[in-house]
């Protein structure tokens, strides 16, 4: 998983511009990424049973 293909699927999926997502953290496992607040419920929402580079997106909130 790469930085852009998060950022093709939030803009395309969600229609976020790429410049309100700020910073990605990818792990293994996981990936955390910086949304605007006002968009994270709607951004979860639309990239809820996407796929990503051939698995599909399980989204939830941080719990940090």
């Amino acid at each position: 998983m790469r930085p852009a293909d998060i950022v093709g699927a939030i803009a395309n999926e969600a229609g976020v511009s790429p410049r309100e997502i700020g910073a990605i953290d990818i792990a293994d496992k996981f990936s955390i990424v910086e949304v605007p607040s006002g968009e994270a419920k709607s951004i979860m929402d639309a990239l809820r049973g996407t796929t990503l580079r051939g698995k599909r997106a399980i989204v939830r909130p941080d719990k940090r």
